[in-house]
């Protein structure tokens, strides 16, 4: 049987890896400069291991041969990613 999905899961499962990593990776950044105003590490902190959980069940949907299961651990995947990134935004607006 042909699955018709599986390229499409393919890649939202690259755009939600890179999601998972490049906000958190460049508010570390701004937050290793000691000069930037709000340069402050606990969103990265908070945030960060959030998007890592995410990252696994993306990586883990995309690896998966069942398109039932795949379609489920990318829709889990995509919610702790954007949860993930929507808290890391909001901590670092609360904490700037």
């Amino acid at each position: 049987m042909i699955d018709a999905t599986r390229q499409l899961r393919w890649y939202l499962g690259l755009g939600l890896l890179f999601l998972a990593v490049a906000p958190p990776f460049m508010l570390s950044l701004v937050a290793a400069d000691p000069q930037a105003p709000g340069s402050d590490a606990i969103p990265v902190f908070i945030a960060a291991p959030v998007n890592l959980i995410g990252a696994v069940f993306v990586v883990r949907s995309m690896m998966t041969s069942d398109p039932a299961a795949s379609a489920r651990s990318l829709k889990i995947g995509a919610i702790i990613v954007l949860v993930g990134d929507l808290v890391l935004f909001a901590v670092r607006a609360l904490t700037a």
